[in-house]
């Protein structure tokens, strides 16, 4: 059962790539990606009470999230949309408990849109994988998974 959920995962997680233009060869090409969209997609969001500026070429150079940091996220944004298709709260179980560790952790408010945004991402993935349909196995394994713990 937890075979299948994997699986899923990693197709989610690879066809990450796709949305890309260059295809990845390893996790950290993936997570770079993924950085990289959040980065391009930052002007969408909120830094604090106001919009976040674009990416300067300096951040894109520089992150200010390093690539394990965004893999540790966007893992949980597999979570959160499996979740999400399985109805369950990922919100007050997943995300909410996820974004009050990152603000323990001292991250700013610009770190804290980069983290929104590819959680965001990492949950459309395996929503685009997966669909709207929700097997019982996969239930009991995302429900099982759910709960964050940094």
């Amino acid at each position: 059962m937890r075979a299948i959920l994997v699986l899923i995962l990693v197709i989610a997680f690879a066809t990450s790539a796709a949305a890309q233009a260059q295809k990845a060869k390893s996790r950290e090409e993936l997570m770079q990606q993924a950085l990289q969209a959040a980065l391009d997609n930052i002007q969408t969001i909120r830094c604090g009470s106001d919009r976040c500026a674009p990416a300067t070429a300096e951040e894109r150079k520089n992150p200010p999230l390093s690539l394990t940091e965004t893999s540790q996220v966007f893992g949980r944004g597999l979570f959160s949309g499996g979740a999400d298709i399985c109805q369950l709260d990922w919100g007050k179980r997943n995300y909410e408990p996820m974004m009050a560790y990152w603000r323990s952790r001292k991250k700013n408010e610009r770190q804290l849109a980069l983290i929104s945004i590819i959680h965001t991402i990492g949950m459309q993935q395996i929503q685009k994988q997966i669909g709207a349909n929700c097997p019982a196995e996969m239930k009991k394994d995302v429900e099982s998974k759910l709960d964050f713990k940094p």
